[in-house]
């Protein structure tokens, strides 16, 4: 009986695809579902269903070697934090994985995952994707999109002012929604057998930003434009609404990579793992934005 356990469970995804695991195993998992959490006061609610919460810290190499003892499918959640710190983290995880005989590794990587791009975000799953290459282990790449549940915060001030400002220039992206992510990772652990090493994980359709303005707009009842700016105008006004220079910088050259359209494309993969496609712009636009 093959052991399953999710790495930050008690996250926005992590509980996603703890809850879809759940659902999906006969017997709900009994004995063969595991979570890692750093802090296990947090995961009361995943233990009174009977998932395993075992302690690990990824600053802590060998909480995590005990943590994945006897881990046939290791689901491995990407960290939050500086770069360096991130890349980091995933070292010990995949080190601790080797030693513990973990037999599979699912990653949450992203979209996109190149060394070249100017997003940190990208740079950082780059880095884990080649640390995977040379482990030697078995791995399923789970390449993210854009998370659709950040557009109520990209769009909070927009709906004040009536004007979304972001570095994307005239980039095209696709959403997904966290819910839909975690449907679909939670299908490729649960596969008998994957047929490719790499999943792109993306929405339907890809779209700029003038037209997902007009989009929220209609849905919220209100008109609005987009107008891009300069990746370090957005990261100042990021900056004066209080937000850590570190993160705001993360934030601008993402979108910097949007602006070079490595967001544009959308793939099969999720339908071809949950046996539909993921809700579409304009139904996460409805949800989110909808006008009371």
């Amino acid at each position: 009986m093959e052991m399953i356990l999710v790495t930050g469970a008690t996250g926005q995804l992590g509980q996603r695809i703890v809850r879809r695991l759940f659902a999906g195993l006969s017997d709900a998992g009994a004995g063969r579902l595991a979570a890692s959490v750093r802090d296990v006061s947090r995961a009361c609610e995943l233990a009174a269903r009977g998932i395993e919460v075992r302690q690990a810290d990824f600053d802590d190499r060998e909480s995590l070697v005990t943590a994945f003892v006897g881990v046939e499918r290791l689901v491995l959640i990407s960290t939050d934090g500086p770069k360096d710190v991130r890349i980091a983290q995933h070292r010990n995880a995949i080190e601790a994985a080797q030693a513990a005989g973990v037999g599979h590794i699912y990653y949450t990587s992203f979209l996109d995952a190149d060394a070249g791009s100017p997003s940190e975000f990208a740079q950082v799953h780059a880095a884990t994707e080649a640390l995977l290459a040379d482990s030697g282990l078995d791995f399923t790449l789970l390449r993210n999109g854009l998370y659709a549940d950040f557009l109520p915060m990209n769009f909070a001030a927009a709906l004040e002012t009536g004007v979304l400002r972001l570095p994307a220039g005239e980039g095209r992206v696709s959403y997904v929604s966290r819910n839909d992510l975690a449907e679909a990772i939670a299908a490729a652990v649960l596969a008998p057998r994957l047929e490719k090493k790499v999943y792109e994980l993306t929405g339907q359709s890809t779209h700029d930003y003038w037209e997902i303005a007009a989009k929220v707009g209609r849905a919220a009842g209100t008109t609005l434009r987009y107008e891009p700016v300069s990746e370090d105008g957005y990261v100042a006004s990021l900056e004066s609404a209080g937000l850590r220079a570190k993160l705001a910088r993360a934030l601008g050259n993402m979108y910097s990579a949007v602006a070079e359209n490595r967001f544009a494309r959308t793939t099969n993969d999720f339908a071809a793992l949950v046996g539909h496609p993921p809700r579409s712009i304009d139904c996460l636009v409805a949800e989110y934005f909808r006008a009371a």
